[in-house]
């Protein structure tokens, strides 16, 4: 094993990251009591419903790009005109795939840590960056920008990843060194179209939320809970259908955890699963669906993953590679 192999894999572990059982991060309430589960009728009993592949007919992974001295590759999104962009976290970097080439476009040498990143206009993208908070990168300029350094005056754990909702917002994971036993993690909510941003907790709690990402109809967010092997889901800021709390909603086997998540026009719900060499598809009422195991050059870490006019993308911080593969659905993202 190369330095720099070990540098990749000493970072994950010095994460703090507690994790690889599967565990139950949220208790669902209920309006009223359970039946028990000997009273019930198991042809009643909830199924996985039988769909399709989402893997488009023969389709096979190819390689749309190699980074040159790669660190943490993460962030993968595009911008208006369809070009992919995405972050290096380890060395500070923004990156774009130009020609099936990985470009340099901006490189802070390690002092700040961009990690989530999604364009909210033609030339902006909105970063979640580990060491200084909400941040944006002008794609004209080149200007990279402190934008919400902290929530009310309380410094951020250490931010990750964000969706936005399509009406001038933005979800996003603060994990910082949260973990199975320290649950401090935590989803917040920010505003950013109308002047200055105005930031709302959604929730607290959490065992390194990471990945994130929201249902087609706006109503709930699903998490990524790095730390429990688990997605939970949790009522939006928009949630307008009556009472609901947070839950589990689908677990992992093995791997260390679910990091990058996405949706599909269909509500299914993308895992990059960390560890694990792997995608893992669950349906809109958690059962998993299918299993896409990662191209056979491509190390165990898949990290992240979006899905763009027909293709689904992944990113794999160990090879510094990121593939695509043909499928069936359209992107449920805003």
């Amino acid at each position: 094993m190369d330095e720099t192999m070990v540098n990749r894999r000493s970072f994950v572990k010095g994460l703090g990251l507690m994790g690889g059982v599967a565990a139950m991060g949220m208790i669902a309430g209920c309006s009223s009591e359970p039946a028990a589960a000997n009273d019930a009728d198991p042809k009643e009993q909830p199924q996985a419903e039988a769909q399709p592949s989402v893997l488009a007919e023969g389709a096979s992974w190819e390689l749309v790009a190699h980074v040159e001295d790669g660190g943490l590759i993460e962030g993968l999104n595009f911008s208006q005109d369809g070009t992919l962009w995405f972050i290096d976290v380890v060395k500070g970097r923004i990156h774009k795939v130009v020609d099936g080439e990985a470009v340099t476009v901006h490189d802070n040498e390690g002092k700040s840590m961009p990690n989530g990143a999604k364009f909210i206009d033609g030339t902006t993208m909105l970063i979640t960056d580990r060491s200084q908070g909400l941040c944006r990168y002008d794609t004209e300029t080149g200007e990279y920008s402190v934008w919400v350094p902290n929530f009310n005056g309380t410094p951020f754990n250490g931010l990750n990843d964000l969706v936005l909702d399509g009406q001038g917002g933005a979800y996003f994971t603060d994990p910082g060194q949260s973990d199975y036993f320290k649950r401090i993690g935590c989803v917040y909510y920010v505003k950013y179209d109308e002047g200055e941003p105005v930031l709302q907790l959604i929730q607290d709690g959490i065992a390194y939320p990471n990945g994130i990402t929201l249902s087609p109809d706006g109503q709930f967010i699903y998490v990524a809970e790095f730390n429990t092997n688990s997605l939970v889901c949790i009522p939006s800021a928009a949630y307008t259908l009556g009472r609901a709390t947070p839950y589990v909603f689908a677990r992992m086997d093995g791997g260390h955890g679910p990091d990058g998540i996405t949706v599909d026009a269909d509500g299914n719900i993308y895992v990059a699963h960390l560890e694990a060499k792997e995608v893992l598809v669950f349906d809109k009422n958690g059962f998993q669906i299918e299993r896409i195991p990662a191209p056979e050059d491509a190390d165990i870490f898949v990290d992240n993953l979006c899905i763009h006019n027909g293709d689904l993308y992944i990113c794999e911080f160990g090879s510094s590679n990121i593939y695509r593969i043909a499928v069936t659905a359209e992107t449920g993202e805003k």
